[in-house]
């Protein structure tokens, strides 16, 4: 099965490279988590047959989605041009506040982690990115406070969201491969699409003289959706992959605490099914298929999951712009160039 073969090898670099660690972080204590990654797989997770069963299913699943998208291609097409239409005026709006809050806020240590007073320890877009923890690097908070406040009032936003993409790669950096592999894309992503689309019909760029407008240097709009999605999809694989497949214990520790019964579900299959949820949306939304969906059920996701664990929603506000904007936007399907009896035809992947 390749898509397991896939997840095995990611499996394999994770448990070399170091322990993995996601949004768990913010709702479990260092201490819990140290403890937790030495805890045993739950053996729905080592039963090889039952995996490649149900990956199978996923697989057949996932081709069957992508079938009917084409097949319905252009049932209710008037309704997705007309939201379409609306994407580049509350598109960049949603991005913008998302990105604002989420970044303001860990800034100034508004969205700490379990365990840690708030307002004591800025962070860089994350709980668990304590910029205290890399010496040096303090400079960031400041530089988010002045991102955050640009991106509200949406004045100079494209080159303020080429400083966000500048503070994913400065995250990269600092924090090294689990901020490479858990965060930057969803952060990288958004400044990407705002680079393009600037701030939108509400926001204060009007104001600024036309040469920082940077239009002629930008790439076309299906390479800037191409490559923000390509992001955020690879960001959920390496999430669903690292943290839910290889340490299903963390999440299934969340879980416990949850205010929610699952219907009786035991809490490692729960896990297993949240595993290949994240996983197959991850592979759709790489190759921008079905976005608006995955978007609308990734919201709803977000929003079930912080009620019943009792987290905050601004800690996904960059999430939240983000599926927004492929909510309304629908992304862009990916398109491969096959060469046939000396003609070239593209076909959607």
């Amino acid at each position: 099965m390749i898509l397991l073969r896939v997840i095995g090898l990611l499996c394999a670099t994770i448990s070399v490279t170091g322990i993995a660690r996601a949004h768990e972080a913010w709702l479990l204590t260092p201490s819990e988590l140290e403890a937790l990654s030495r805890a045993p797989v739950p053996a729905v997770f080592q039963h090889l047959p039952f995996l490649q069963v149900v990956t199978l299913g996923a697989c057949l699943l996932l081709f069957a989605g992508v079938l009917a998208e084409e097949s319905f291609r252009f049932s209710g097409c008037w309704l997705g041009r007309a939201v379409r239409q609306r994407a580049r005026d509350i598109g960049p709006l949603a991005l913008r506040v998302g990105l604002a809050v989420t970044l303001g806020l860990s800034a100034l240590g508004g969205l700490p982690r379990h365990g840690t007073a708030r307002w004591s320890e800025p962070t860089l877009f994350v709980p668990d990115m304590v910029l205290s923890s890399v010496p040096g690097w303090n400079w960031l908070a400041a530089t988010a406070l002045i991102v955050s406040a640009l991106l509200l009032l949406g004045l100079a936003t494209r080159l303020t969201a080429i400083a966000v993409v500048a503070m994913g790669v400065a995250g990269c950096m600092a924090f090294g491969q689990t901020f490479v592999l858990h965060y930057a894309g969803h952060f990288i992503a958004p400044g990407i699409l705002l680079t393009f689309y600037g701030a939108g019909k509400y926001g204060l760029d009007g104001l600024l003289p036309n040469g920082l407008a940077l239009e002629p240097w930008l790439p076309d709009e299906t390479t800037v959706w191409g490559i923000a999605q390509l992001l955020t999809g690879l960001t959920f694989i390496g999430l669903s992959v690292s943290i839910k497949f290889a340490q299903p214990t963390l999440l299934i520790a969340i879980l416990d605490h949850a205010r929610f019964d699952f219907f009786g579900i035991p809490l490692p299959l729960v896990a297993l099914i949240m595993m290949y949820v994240e996983l197959l949306a991850g592979f759709l939304l790489a190759f921008g298929r079905l976005m608006r969906p995955v978007a609308f059920f990734l919201l709803c996701a977000f929003t079930f999951f912080a009620v019943i664990l009792g987290e905050s929603p601004l800690l996904h506000g960059n999430l939240y712009g983000l599926m927004f904007m492929c909510l309304l936007h629908g992304g862009c399907p990916l398109t491969i160039s096959i060469g046939w009896g000396g003609q070239t035809v593209k076909t959607l992947a």
